[in-house]
């Protein structure tokens, strides 16, 4: 019940039983939500579906789906044989359960079904909601000293606000960052380096090196990305020990760097567009908590746990915006997260539907959230403001007005670089040097705030 306002679980060995209370008036309505909701059945590589009907539970409609997938190989009593039954209660609400059960679903409807539980149903009166989750910061012992230090001097209750940066070459090169640092007056502490699963591991390697040749920290994110169509699922490709190979060497390269590593695995995963998400997993963010419980222990088995952060990092908002899509239903537990990470763009006008947002429109309400729920330190671990849409040297000098009072976020990172369209137009530029205007608020600040 620690999060009851989106989600409540009953859970036996062999079946859990996840419920929803939906809102539905900002969701598109009834078949909307059930519609976008369960779009990934039609992975016809990774599931298969049973029955889908409707019908009427409890004097209401609702909607009937049944699937299952193979079982985990690294997944211990995978419960991988699933029911989904999104009731409708009245026009702007619906109850949504999902039953997720280590055995092939009772067919007779009896008390073993999940119809059979489900004709049980009553309605009395709504209680009340509420979160009652606070996490709590977990001395990472295993760290060595040059961790433990990095992470006192800039991660504790004490520390300031410091810069890292996302620009793409770095810090396979610098070329073109110390051109930037020149310009802005600084020097960024933390830089930005993505890769994914199967990616080049010797180039990882001088990433790691170059870094700690010039004195930065890597932000270091691995990722699982879409695999050819009809292909499956990444993540559940890793869960079924076809990735341990590249895993175990990269964990290797890690813990040989021997300097630390802010790590994030699998960012933003309650974002529709990242093939981790549960949106893409039927609806059960527990794969995404066991493939990160998974990488931990490989990092664990390998020595990197000695030098890794690791960074927490859902999106500020949940796309598609469901109950069973919010960040905290990813949680993995607080032996498992150094730091929470938080991410929100001012993405600009350049698409239809997209509004301009300030800083503080953005992350104020989130940050505040995150404060209550988590006792982690904060990073933002890469965010920036597109030049489509607004003033953006007026949103720059906002953000700086603003991170003064957000007092737990210790670093920000910057996403210097851009997005295209399909037709390879700049869609969203979020350089910092692209007017003179931006560039000089951040020479302003670095000069008032050395970093």
């Amino acid at each position: 019940m620690s999060i009851s306002e989106f989600r409540t679980v009953l859970k036996s060995s062999e079946l859990n039983i996840e419920i929803y209370r939906q809102d539905l008036s900002a969701s598109g309505g009834f078949s909307s939500y059930v519609n976008y909701g369960n779009r990934f059945i039609n992975d016809r590589s990774t599931y298969t579906k049973v029955t889908s009907n409707n019908t009427v539970i409890a004097g209401h409609n609702a909607y009937v789906l049944e699937w299952y997938r193979k079982p985990l190989a690294r997944v211990e009593n995978d419960k991988c044989y699933y029911a989904s039954i999104d009731v409708r209660t009245d026009e702007n609400e619906a109850l949504t359960f999902i039953f997720k059960s280590s055995k092939p679903f009772d067919a007779s409807g009896g008390v073993k079904s999940y119809i059979g539980i489900l004709n049980t149903l009553g309605f009395t009166d709504r209680s009340a909601k509420g979160v009652n989750i606070q996490t709590k910061t977990v001395e990472n012992t295993a760290w060595n000293e040059e961790t433990k230090q990095l992470y006192k001097d800039y991660f504790s209750s004490e520390s300031s606000l410091t810069w890292g940066i996302f620009e793409p070459m770095a810090p396979f090169s610098f070329t073109n960052l110390k051109e930037l640092e020149e310009r802005v007056g600084s020097q960024f502490r933390f830089l930005l380096y993505y890769t994914n699963i199967n990616t080049n591991l010797p180039k990882l390697e001088t990433v790691l090196a170059n870094a700690a040749e010039e004195g930065r920290t890597v932000e270091l994110t691995l990722q699982t990305v879409a695999n050819s169509s009809g292909e499956g699922n990444m993540l559940m490709d890793a869960l079924d020990g076809q990735y341990d190979e590249f895993l175990n060497r990269y964990a290797k390269i890690v813990a040989n760097s021997g300097r630390p590593v802010l790590f994030r695995l699998c960012n933003e995963m309650n974002g529709d567009w990242c093939m981790y998400s549960a949106y893409h997993t039927s609806k059960d963010t527990q794969l995404y908590i066991e493939f990160y419980k998974y990488v931990y222990e490989i990092f664990r088995e390998n020595g990197a746990d000695k030098n890794t952060i690791w960074v927490w990092n859902p999106n500020e908002r949940a796309f598609p915006y469901y109950d069973w899509n919010h960040a905290l239903c990813y949680y993995p537990g607080d032996e498992y997260v150094d730091i929470v990470g938080l991410t929100g763009y001012n993405t600009g006008t350049y698409y239809s539907g997209e509004t301009w947002r300030s800083f503080d429109k953005i992350y104020d309400s989130f940050y505040y959230q995150y404060c209550a729920w988590f006792s982690q330190p904060l990073m933002i671990t890469e965010f920036a403001c597109s030049s489509y849409g607004g003033d953006k040297g007026e949103w720059v000098r906002n953000m700086f007005l603003k991170l003064k009072d957000y007092r737990r976020i210790k670093t920000a990172v910057w996403w210097d670089g851009c997005d295209f369209d399909s037709n390879g137009n700049i869609a969203r530029a979020y350089f910092i040097d692209d007017n003179e205007e931006v560039l000089d608020a951040f020479k302003s600040y670095f000069e008032e705030n050395p970093q």
